[in-house]
């Protein structure tokens, strides 16, 4: 009894570590981090490299849709480390963004 809820302990370390929610998906839906990075947020990468690089409606719009855990999910992901986007930078995105982002009074 002992061993298993050893394991069953360890299967719940190793899903939280790993990002898997209770219905089978990641802190970003069913799209891993790299997916959303090359995909939903591949026009915010010059921003994300550059202060001086102005974030499009087209980065902003779909990041408004995403979880703070998935974009923090998104900036430690292993294509984000290989791809030399600054971090420090990315984080001032979401702020950029809120001027462009219309919010419903």
């Amino acid at each position: 009894m002992k061993k298993f809820i050893c394991l069953a302990l360890l299967f719940v370390i190793a899903a939280t570590i790993a990002g898997v929610e209770a219905d089978g998906y990641g802190v970003c839906g069913k799209f891993s981090p790299d997916r959303m990075l090359t995909h939903v947020l591949r026009h915010c990468k010059k921003p994300a490299r550059d202060l001086t690089v102005p974030v499009s409606p087209k980065c902003c719009e779909p990041l408004s849709h995403i979880s703070v855990e998935c974009f923090y999910a998104i900036i430690n992901s292993d294509t984000w480390k290989y791809s030399g986007l600054n971090p420090r930078i990315a984080f001032t995105i979401p702020r950029r963004c809120h001027h462009l982002i219309h919010h419903p009074h």
